[in-house]
């Protein structure tokens, strides 16, 4: 099979399969209360998800004026699917672009000049 048809099978279809999968059997898979450095790392790893989230609002305030408590809103929890898509999507079209130019750099003959 070429790397063209893996690439779309594996990135394409595996970032629709992994959202639609997210979204129709979410129960408590998402943790609130990570650690701090736990926190960051999926933050810069998942950076789709936070820029969706971002840009879809913050919700609705439910907390005290002293705290900031937002509550989550359908269009986030699809912002965070689409997301999670999306970050599969770049991660594994990124795999497939270092194995392609491996590829190309493999098969083009070295000249040597003497």
């Amino acid at each position: 099979m070429r790397l063209r048809w893996q690439w779309l099978l594996v990135s394409v279809c595996g970032a629709v399969l992994v959202a639609v999968f997210l979204f129709a059997f979410t129960g408590d898979w998402v943790d609130p209360d990570l650690p701090a450095p736990l926190a960051s790392l999926v933050k810069v790893v998942f950076w789709p998800v936070t820029v969706l989230v971002s840009l879809s609002g913050p919700g609705s305030n439910i907390g005290p004026p002293d705290k900031h408590w937002h509550e989550g809103t359908p269009v986030q929890f699809f912002a965070v699917v689409l997301g999670i898509g999306l970050s599969w999507f770049f991660y594994s079209s990124l795999v497939f672009l270092l194995l392609w130019v491996r590829q190309r750099r493999l098969r083009t003959p070295i000249s040597k000049s003497f």
